[in-house]
């Protein structure tokens, strides 16, 4: 059932309002989803059991006029806790975007296990990327490239930030993410399962397309500034550069991890289509 909202007091609405701050994502276990195709996605993954939709609000009007929006109404009322409708003046406080897109929903953070026994993984580790696209970018770009998991060193920028929300694209949905709170911890659970470093350093011995990666292997992208932490980087069994014009000093991090992940995806359909 859909409820008319009229008043900026609700509760609802506050704590809605509350999700573009990590203290208030931290209280509640919630994050803000915004337009159709990110709350499409979390619709799909509600049905799977991985996340659950608490609240929705959609500007009046969203639903008139449009069948796939009325669709979408009539869906996330079977899965979520509670569907409102509220007039502009109220709808665009409930957003970070300039232009928002008329619906919005505070949905759980997901649960995705990760599989740490596969007989080929591949993994993105993140060391303290701080920019809020690079990472929603990374975690797109993973998902893409059906990795198992990314995993991220304490520093990294919260991936539930509204803005990296935003450049996952709803991939957030489809890969899990873990965070470890130093390089050693990170290196023991990676050891354990046989996992390849390979990282990515502009001093490398070997071009990313001269390695021979391994079933298991885990690409690491440091920091956009201060690259990867000398801990992790000693623990690497790989450090490969990305063939670089003169004068050109470095990549985007999210930039330098798609052409990576995408070398092992290349490597890997390379070597077992021939066997």
């Amino acid at each position: 059932m859909v409820l008319a909202l009229t008043s900026s007091q609700n509760p609802q609405i506050k704590e809605m309002r509350s999700l573009y701050s990590r203290k208030g994502r931290d209280k509640t276990g919630l994050i803000p989803v915004e337009g159709s195709r990110f709350v499409t996605e979390a619709l799909a993954a509600a049905k799977e059991g991985i996340t659950t939709i608490e609240t929705v609000f959609f500007e009046d009007g969203f639903d008139e006029g449009c069948l796939a929006n009325r669709e979408l109404i009539d869906a996330i009322g079977d899965v979520a806790g509670k569907v409102y409708s509220c007039p502009p003046s109220i709808f665009r406080t409930l957003t970070s975007t300039e232009s928002p897109q008329g619906i919005v929903a505070a949905v759980r953070r997901p649960s995705l296990p990760r599989q740490p026994n596969l007989e080929q993984a591949l993994y993105l580790v993140v060391d303290r990327v701080q920019d809020p696209g690079n990472l929603g970018t990374m975690v797109r770009t993973a998902a893409a490239a059906n990795a198992n998991g990314v995993l991220c060193l304490k520093g990294t920028v919260d991936p539930y930030n509204p803005k990296t929300l935003r450049a996952t694209m709803g991939t957030i949905f489809r890969i899990p993410i873990e965070f470890y709170p130093d390089p050693e911890s990170l290196i023991l659970e990676l050891n354990r399962h046989g996992c390849q470093f390979v990282a990515a350093d502009v001093s490398g011995d070997l071009c990313h397309f001269d390695v021979a990666y391994a079933d298991r292997t885990a690409i690491v992208v440091g920091n956009e500034g201060q690259g990867i932490d000398p801990k992790l980087l000693a623990a690497t069994d790989v450090k490969v550069r990305i063939p670089l014009a003169p004068d050109i000093e470095s990549l985007n991090a999210a930039v330098a991890c798609g052409i990576l992940l995408y070398e092992v995806v290349r490597y890997r359909h390379l070597t077992y289509s021939h066997d």
